[in-house]
């Protein structure tokens, strides 16, 4: 049953990237590449890796995926026309990328019938779930945890300030100020002053 399951999964992930690359329309590129995610939760769910299942879904087909429709949808990206007729670089790139996958699965079909003996290591019951991971993101690897995590808060503000307009702010008029503001006194170069 597990092996039919991953077949039917792989083959799913396999179709739905094929869709992402292949499509003109890049809104349903981007939903092809959640049904990618999902197909791919599902795979490290087999494995027994919960949390990455969970982490799978949670973070990149919910929050990275809806940022990417959103970004999408704010640009306004339109459909791109037909292919060229001449023959293109992309053309050029999918056969090169065919080529390629032909290769490796002739590598791996002949590696196949070689009989080989691989031991993995023991691991533990609790391999890859929430409790463990989490016992030793908050343990052992505490302080790179806290590292990516200032990092992340670098780029944040990094992204902020860059994104910061650098001409300056208009100011507003006395009209648009809020209720109690008192206008500064008439003077040379002030609000109040009189143009004549």
């Amino acid at each position: 049953m597990e092996t039919v399951l991953f077949i039917i999964m792989a083959a799913i992930a396999v179709t739905a990237a094929s869709a992402v690359i292949l499509n003109r329309n890049p809104v349903k590129s981007a939903l092809a590449l959640i049904v990618v995610m999902l197909a791919l939760a599902v795979l490290y769910m087999q494995l027994s890796a919960s949390l990455l299942a969970i982490i799978q879904i949670m973070v990149y087909a919910g929050a990275v995926m809806v940022l990417f429709l959103f970004v999408l949808m704010l640009l306004n990206v339109g459909v791109e026309g037909p292919f060229p007729k001449k023959l293109s670089r992309r053309a050029i790139a999918g056969l090169v990328g065919a080529l390629m996958g032909l290769t490796l699965a002739g590598v791996a079909l002949l590696r196949s019938s070689v009989p080989m003996t691989i031991s993995a290591p023991a691991v533990g019951e609790d391999f890859g779930s929430i409790e463990a991971t989490g016992e030793l993101l908050l343990t052992r690897y505490l302080l790179p945890f806290e590292l990516i995590s200032v990092l992340l808060l670098v780029a944040l503000i990094g992204a902020v300030l860059a994104t910061r307009p650098r001409w300056p702010v208009p100011k507003l008029p006395p009209e648009l100020w809020p209720a109690g503001t008192r206008l500064p006194e008439a003077g040379p170069g002030t609000v109040g002053e009189e143009t004549g």
